[in-house]
C-alpha cells in the first residue's frame, strides 16, 4: 500500500507541528482534527487557534482533506512568522532603547561628576559640545535605521526611533513629515491585519 500524505504535507511548505487526531465510527465517517502551530513560536496566541475539523467519509477525505486545509494552514503559517518577527522587533526595539538611556545616564553621570569635581578644586570646567559633525552623523544613522525597518514594515520601532525636533530643529519639518508618514503607514498595516 502506497499512500502521499506526507508528501502532501511537505507540499503544504510550511515547517512546524502537527497534531492530527483521526477518530473512525462504525457507519465508516471519519472526524479528523488537525492542529498546526510552528516551531519556536514564541507568542502565546498560538493557544487560541482551534484545531481543523474536518468529517466525512474516507473517499471525501482522500480527495478534499488537503485542499481544505491548504489555506488556513498558510494563513496560520503567516501569522505566527509574523508574531515571531515582531517579537524579535520589539526584543531588538527595547534593547535599542535600553542601549540610548544608559548612555545618556551614564553621560549625565559623568557630567555630574565632572562638575561636583570642578566645585570641590574651585575650577569652572564648560561642558563638552557635540561637534556638528558627531551630531550630523548621529542623525544620519537614526534615519538610516529608520528606513531600514521601514523597509521591514516595523513602523512604530521606527517612530520610536525617529530624533526629537528638539535636537534637531533644522531638520523639524522633515521629521515632523517622517512622523505622519510613518503613522499613517503603521495605521494602515493595522487595518490590514484586520481582515
Amino acid at each position: 500500500m502506497k499512500t502521499n500524505f506526507f508528501q502532501n504535507i511537505a507540499d503544504l511548505n510550511v515547517p512546524g507541528n502537527w497534531k492530527i487526531a483521526i477518530h473512525a465510527d462504525d457507519k465508516g465517517q471519519f472526524t479528523v482534527s488537525a492542529l498546526f502551530n510552528t516551531d519556536n513560536n514564541g507568542d502565546n496566541a498560538y493557544k487560541v487557534v482551534p484545531p481543523m475539523v474536518l468529517k466525512g467519509t474516507a473517499q471525501e477525505m482522500d480527495e478534499g482533506f488537503f485542499d481544505t486545509i491548504e489555506q488556513p494552514v498558510q494563513e496560520t503559517a503567516g501569522l505566527f512568522h509574523n508574531m515571531e518577527a515582531y517579537l524579535k522587533g520589539l526584543e531588538e526595539a527595547k534593547k535599542l532603547s535600553k542601549m540610548e538611556q544608559d548612555k545618556k545616564a551614564q553621560e549625565l553621570k559623568n557630567k555630574q561628576q565632572a562638575k561636583t569635581k570642578s566645585n570641590e578644586e574651585g575650577i569652572e570646567v564648560s561642558e563638552p559640545k557635540e561637534s556638528k559633525e558627531e551630531k550630523k552623523k548621529r542623525y544620519d544613522d537614526a534615519m538610516k535605521q529608520i528606513a531600514e525597518l521601514n523597509d521591514r514594515c516595523k513602523y512604530e520601532e521606527a517612530i520610536a526611533l525617529l530624533p526629537s525636533a528638539e535636537d534637531y530643529p533644522e531638520k523639524q519639518k522633515e521629521l515632523e513629515n517622517k512622523l505622519a508618514d510613518l503613522t499613517r503607514k503603521k495605521e494602515q498595516l493595522a487595518a490590514m491585519k484586520l481582515f
